[in-house]
């Protein structure tokens, strides 16, 4: 992720987190929120690619 597309998403959580909260969120706040977005990001599409790759390769199982 270039610095640029995470100074945006940074920027987003922010103006997110404001409407939220009804004040203007502390740095610790905007971070956290960027840390559990991103994690979040890849855990679930990490998650969905890996499991496309399988069923193409034919390693799932089947229960």
């Amino acid at each position: 992720m270039t610095e640029q597309k995470k100074r945006l998403l940074k920027a987003k959580i922010a103006v997110a987190l404001q409407n939220e909260l009804g004040r203007v969120p502390k740095e610790e706040e905007i971070d956290n929120v960027f840390l559990l977005a991103r994690v979040m990001y890849k855990a679930v599409l990490g998650l969905h690619f890996t499991r496309q790759e399988q069923k193409k390769r034919g390693q799932l199982a089947i229960f």
